[in-house]
């Protein structure tokens, strides 16, 4: 089977929501608390938190009105058709927020795509309209503090031996899991990065440029008796390794 994860912020929306939501609503103090972490000063679960205290009390109304006006990809609802057309399982991986996630993607009439990522919680601020963000981590990996939600743990415990592992994604918290997919697209951050490590990548600017290219390479393989897409050797290796406790 063909498993698909592919991140959310930058990669299936527009713009990072994550980092614009904070940014709108805590102000500077979320810029500068960022800066921490890529500095390395700051585990991401930390930075989450601070993050979420910067931002007070918020007016839901306001925050509902701010993730409804972000988009998406125009192409990825035509990608989701595509994946299920054929057979593709897809799964959305995100170091971001489940709420701002879950309402997007049933704004965009996808709420039936699974996906796993932190958790924000609203809480109501003394019965009134405004409310104040609660994080919490149900995915981070207590080895490693530079995700708050380990994308790697999620391929690595929802894919058999035999399944190929397609990923697409942009950024930071793309890096790792790129290393333990087969078949790798990248934009931005995640391709300069690919690119500098030698993990072999597809450059793609929307989910047209995914679709279209693993439509081609199923159709190849098919029409040589291969198998439908083709393992990368070090990724499958890395997989069995973590598999094996190595």
């Amino acid at each position: 089977m063909i498993r698909a994860f592919v991140d959310f912020d930058r990669t299936i929306t527009i713009n990072d929501v994550g980092d614009l939501m904070f940014e709108t609503f805590g102000g500077s103090a979320c810029s500068r608390l960022v800066s921490e972490y890529c500095a390395g000063r700051l585990s991401a679960s930390e930075c989450f938190r601070r993050e979420c205290e910067a931002c007070g009390e918020v007016d839901r109304k306001s925050l509902d009105r701010f993730l409804d006006d972000q988009e998406i990809d125009p192409a990825f609802a035509g990608f989701v058709q595509f994946c299920r057309t054929i057979g593709i399982e897809l799964t959305v991986v995100s170091d971001g927020m489940d709420y701002y996630i879950g309402r997007i993607l049933k704004k965009k009439g996808l709420a039936d795509i699974p996906y796993y990522a932190n958790r924000l919680e609203l809480v109501e601020v003394d019965g009134t309209s405004r409310v104040r963000f609660q994080p919490s981590f149900p995915y981070r990996d207590e080895s490693c503090d530079r995700c708050a939600c380990c994308k790697r743990n999620h391929i690595l415990s929802m894919s058999a031996e035999a399944d190929v592992v397609v990923y697409a994604g942009d950024g930071y918290s793309d890096r790792c899991p790129a290393r333990y997919a087969d078949v790798v697209f990248a934009k931005e951050d995640l391709l300069k990065y690919c690119q500098s490590e030698n993990i072999p990548c597809l450059q793609y600017r929307t989910f047209a440029d995914i679709g279209r290219r693993l439509e081609r390479m199923i159709d190849r393989n098919a029409a040589a008796g291969g198998i439908r897409l083709l393992k990368r050797r070090q990724a499958e290796l890395a997989r069995c390794e973590v598999y094996l406790g190595g």
